[in-house]
C-alpha cells in the first residue's frame, strides 16, 4: 500500500509557502510512486492537512497548508481517478469494503499524528497484514509517526528516500536513525517499483495480531 503523506502544493510548488528546490526532486518520485500504484492497482491511502487560519503551522515557522488556500491543495499528480476524501470528519465510521470501490482514500486532518484521527486508526487496524511505502513531506513529524505506529502494529515499512521532504527540520537525521532502529528500510524510488526488486527481510514486531509463520519472509506490497 502506498501512504502519501501531505504531497501538498505549499510544500511541493514554486508558488507554496515552504517550498524549496529540492522539492522539484521529490516531488517528481511522488509522482513515480503514483503512476506505478495506478498501474499496479495499488491501494494508495493519502492524508491532507487542513489548518484553521488562526492555527500556527507545525510543520514550519510558517504559514501552510492553510484551508481555503491553494497551498492545502494535493500536488498534482497525486488525485487518482478512483478516490474518495473522507474529509476532517474525525469519527470511527468508514464505508464497507472501502478500498474494494476506491483505489485511494484521502482523510484531511488538524495535525500531523495519524493515529490520532478516529477514521484513520480504524481504517489501519482493519487492514491484512502488508507493507507500506511512504512518501510525502515532514520527515520528522508526520512522516516519522506513520511508520514508528505501523511498525508497532506489525506492518512492513519501506520509505521512499527520494519521494519525502524533511522540511529543513533539525531532528529529521535523528527520526530517520530512530525509524532504522525499529526496522523502516529506506530506499530510493527505482528501486521500490523495479520489476523484480530484492526483498529484503524485515523483522515483524506485531501488536493483538497473530504471529507471523516465518519473522524473516520478504515483504510483500
Amino acid at each position: 500500500m502506498l501512504l502519501d503523506i501531505d504531497s501538498q502544493r505549499d510544500f511541493f510548488l514554486p508558488r507554496g509557502s515552504c517550498y524549496s528546490p529540492k522539492a522539484d526532486c521529490a516531488a517528481a518520485e511522488i509522482r513515480h510512486l503514483f503512476r506505478w500504484a495506478q498501474a499496479g492497482n495499488i491501494p494508495v491511502l493519502s492524508t491532507v492537512l487542513r489548518l484553521r487560519r488562526q492555527d500556527r503551522g507545525v510543520l514550519a515557522p510558517v504559514p501552510h497548508c492553510v484551508e481555503g488556500t491553494d497551498g492545502e491543495k494535493k500536488l498534482p499528480g497525486t488525485a487518482l481517478p478512483s478516490r474518495i476524501n473522507l474529509g476532517l470528519r474525525n469519527c470511527t465510521d468508514l464505508p464497507r469494503d472501502i478500498f474494494r470501490d476506491y483505489q485511494q482514500v484521502i482523510v484531511e486532518r488538524r495535525n500531523t499524528d495519524i493515529f490520532t484521527h478516529a477514521r484513520l486508526e480504524r481504517l489501519i487496524t482493519e487492514l491484512p497484514m502488508t507493507t507500506f511505502i511512504i512518501c510525502g513531506a515532514g520527515l520528522a513529524r508526520g512522516i516519522f509517526q506513520a511508520a514508528i505506529g505501523l511498525r508497532s502494529r506489525g506492518f512492513g515499512i519501506i520509505v521512499a528516500s527520494d519521494a519525502v521532504l524533511d522540511l529543513g527540520d533539525k531532528f529529521a537525521e535523528t527520526a530517520r536513525t530512530r525509524m532504522e532502529a525499529k526496522g523502516v528500510i529506506f530506499a530510493k524510488t527505482s528501486e521500490i517499483v523495479a520489476p523484480k526488486p530484492v526483498c529484503r527481510p524485515v523483522p515483524f514486531r506485531t501488536v493483538a495480531r497473530e504471529p507471523l509463520e516465518h519473522t524473516n519472509s520478504p515483504l510483500k506490497k
